[in-house]
């Protein structure tokens, strides 16, 4: 029977630091991968072990037996270094669906930068009244002006600073800027868990 070692944690994570010869299947996706898990020695790990239980767990719900990683720190890792940079968008009244498409374009253009580690493209969908102290019903609000959020990994900043004197970029960037109801707020994060 093959054996895998499976890190359910998320792709940031992983990306940032596993075992060599681990694959990553966050535990929320593991649903997905039911298929491709049958009929193989499951290990499970992750950094403090909860999620660990997690998976086996769901895993046994769905008839798949798995074990956990003890001491998954004595184990020999690889990763890279990652960081992440979000860019605040609120698009123009009536630009939305043109912003949109030129907003995938960018994301896909990206993908052959060196140093760029994927990216993510979000609309605001309405406000967690609980999460934000406020009173309740603002759940479906609609946001006005749409806002969005860009996000993009790089291995470093200096390949994410890099990327924006790129011909392909600029010339994107110029016309998503004509879309904007604001200059957009660019962010750095590194990943930490």
């Amino acid at each position: 029977m093959e054996s895998i070692i499976i890190d359910v944690r998320t792709r940031e994570e992983f990306v940032k630091e596993h075992i060599k010869g681990a694959i990553n299947i966050p535990f929320y996706d593991l649903e997905f991968y039911r298929d491709f898990l049958q009929d193989k020695k499951l290990c499970i790990y992750c950094n403090s072990g909860k999620r660990t239980l997690l998976a086996i767990e769901k895993l046994k719900r769905m008839g798949i037996g798995a074990e956990p990683i003890k001491n998954p720190e004595t184990f020999d890792k690889e990763g890279k270094n990652i960081i992440c940079a979000v860019n605040h968008v609120e698009v123009r009244p009536g630009s939305e669906e043109k912003f949109e498409e030129l907003a995938r374009t960018l994301c896909s253009d990206t993908e052959n930068f060196e140093g760029f580690l994927g990216s993510k493209f979000m609309r605001v969908s309405g406000i967690s009244s609980r999460g934000s102290g406020l009173k309740a019903g603002l759940n479906d609000m609609k946001i006005f002006p749409v806002k969005c959020l860009f996000i993009t990994y790089w291995e470093t900043k200096e390949h994410h600073e890099k990327s924006h004197s790129d011909p392909v970029f600029l010339e994107a960037f110029k016309k998503i800027a004509e879309l904007l109801a604001k200059p957009p707020f660019e962010e750095f994060f590194e990943v930490i868990k």
